[in-house]
């Protein structure tokens, strides 16, 4: 049996759909049966404690991935989710400024010069 290190997981509201190892980067339903099949074992390397194997549990019906190397009785698979960088965005200015600078543009349009001095 082939055994494949998590390193990140891509999740979003429904949980976990895509497994990235060493090898590549796989959906979480193949993940799911290649672990049912007994292909493929899959665990992940926590920091400071051995590899804690992948399994494949059943909640309402729908197989999911589960991994616990902290004794807890949560899922620590949802702890490798890879974080969107996240990306500022200016603040507009105010409401008074932006009319302001509009007029001073239309202005600078109708008369051909700029009359930004004030």
């Amino acid at each position: 049996m082939t055994e494949h290190i998590i390193e990140f997981v891509a999740r979003d509201r429904t949980g976990i759909t895509t497994v990235v190892t060493a090898n590549g980067v796989s959906d979480a339903d193949t993940v799911i049966r290649a672990i049912s099949a007994g292909h493929s074992g899959y665990a992940v390397a926590a920091a400071g404690s051995r590899p804690a194997p992948v399994r494949s549990l059943m909640a309402l019906g729908t197989p999911y991935l589960f991994a616990n190397w902290d004794g807890s009785k949560r899922n620590n698979l949802h702890d490798l989710a890879f974080t969107a960088p996240v990306r500022t965005v200016p603040a507009a200015p105010p409401v008074g400024v932006r009319i302001r600078e509009a007029l001073v543009a239309r202005l600078a349009a109708v008369f051909g010069r700029d009359h930004h001095r004030v």
